[in-house]
């Protein structure tokens, strides 16, 4: 309860404080009225639908349909959404900087003016005349619409925002489609077979012809993820007369991928300025791309075989063993715990996320096929075991030895099926140390 002597106090407060936001607020529509009022166009950006670019002889259009922008002249084709957005946002936000009143067209390069845009709304449009830039060039001369009684100056920014070439406007766009809708990719390289990767489940995808082939369905979809992302870089010719010169006829490579019914295919050349000569079939411009398309469908296609020793999910490990014979650690799943036990019968918790950590790194080791060697010790050096909620066995790991280059010699189990391989020492070791940090028990009351 507020002491009587103090009301006088928090009534003046209350109303200086009241003063303080009236005038902030009086303020705050001030300061919008003079922005609304130095605004050389009001137009919403969302209401535009037409847009025109005039330099000298040169015009190049655009339209709005069905809420996709297209270029209409001097040809057809989709363009750029981010580039006509930034532009249509400056066309709506662009203030003038000065109003000169009237002058003389010519002394402000306004009688043949370099850069003229247009743009139309329902019922409205607009249209805004640039010439010569300003004295240290900051700014630019400009009329709106065909009132030439009044010039005016606007900001540099505003001026390069609203004079791009063709080739800005165009789309870059080199594959439409949405990476986790994707339902087939086909890769032919040179004369090579094709090779045909088909999803059979979220995150699954089989070899067509080679179907007990396993694939690592992350790799694919990483390669469409990396296609679907890739630009164009430059537009070389819309009208290729001669495709053999980019390499292109016979073309170095196809890829294709199916989506919904009709697929987006894609003609790679030669390799040219850090990225390859393409063409979208069947009668696309020919450009070239932002990235080494190639050299990446490539590297992944020798990658696609899932040598991982374990692909299980992490979901189903309730229990798990670990450590050279005769000196093991257990953990057991305990809701958002791990209860450890010790070959000594110590005992403490651990987080949940340290031992998804070592089980994210041990998914991430991949085999690879054994050298020949000498026969593996009878007894392994170390070991692994995942079991379910039921005590069975899902996946064991046996550490043999070294191979010839210093890697690891494994021994893996999944199911009834064992096989034997290498891995990378440094990858092995890394997974290892995750392995006994968890054997350390954490500070705190986490321990426990």
């Amino acid at each position: 309860m507020i002491p009587r002597r103090l009301l006088p106090y928090l009534a003046l407060f209350l109303v200086l404080l009241g003063v303080y936001w009236g005038l902030s607020w009086r303020q705050t529509r001030q300061e919008a009225a003079k922005t609304e009022a130095k605004k050389i166009f009001h137009i919403q950006e969302k209401n535009i639908n037409e847009l025109v670019l005039k330099r000298g002889k040169e015009e190049v259009r655009l339209a709005k349909k069905d809420d996709e922008w297209w270029i209409t002249k001097p040809l057809k084709m989709r363009a750029d959404l981010a580039m006509v957005d930034a532009m249509l946002s400056t066309l709506a936000s662009m203030q003038k900087e000065r109003d000169l009143g009237t002058g003389d067209l010519k002394t402000f390069g306004l009688d043949k003016p370099p850069l003229v845009v247009e743009f139309a709304a329902p019922g409205k449009g607009g249209r805004l005349v640039i010439g010569n830039a300003t004295p240290g060039n900051l700014g630019y001369y400009a009329y709106r619409d065909q009132d030439t009684r009044h010039l005016l100056t606007i900001n540099p920014g505003n001026k390069s925002s609203l004079d791009r070439p063709l080739a800005d406007l165009r789309d870059k766009t080199i594959f439409a489609y949405i990476p986790t809708k994707a339902k087939s990719l086909q890769i032919k390289i040179g004369a090579a077979a094709p090779v045909l990767l088909e999803k059979t489940a979220p995150g699954s995808w089989s070899w067509k012809g080679r179907e007990k082939f396993p694939v690592r369905g992350d790799r694919v979809e990483g390669l469409l993820r990396f296609l679907q992302t890739s630009r164009v870089k430059e537009f070389i010719s819309d009208a290729p007369k001669n495709l053999s010169t980019y390499g292109l006829a016979p073309a170095m490579a196809v890829v294709e991928v199916v989506q919904d019914k009709k697929p987006e295919k894609l003609l790679l050349g030669a390799k040219v300025k850090g990225g390859d000569y393409a063409r979208k079939a069947p009668d696309g411009p020919v450009v070239v791309t932002d990235k080494d398309l190639l050299a990446q469908i490539a590297k992944t296609l020798t990658t696609l075989e899932d040598r991982r020793v374990w692909r299980g999910e992490a979901a189903a490990v309730q229990k798990v063993v670990w450590g050279p014979p005769g000196k093991t650690w257990t953990a057991v799943k305990d809701k958002d715990f791990w209860k450890i036990t010790g070959p000594e019968k110590q005992e403490f918790k651990q987080p949940a996320v340290r031992l998804e950590v070592a089980l994210w790194k041990l998914q991430a080791l991949e085999l690879a096929p054994p050298a020949a060697a000498k026969t593996p010790p009878a007894k392994p050096a170390y070991g692994l075991e995942l079991l379910d909620g039921a005590g069975k066995s899902l996946f064991r790991l046996d550490e043999l030895g070294q191979g010839k280059g210093k890697e690891v010699r494994v021994r893996v189990k999944t199911g009834d099926k064992t096989d034997t391989g290498l891995l990378p020492p440094a990858a092995f070791q890394e997974w290892q140390k995750e392995m006994a940090r968890l054997a350390s028990p954490p500070p705190g009351p986490e321990g426990k």
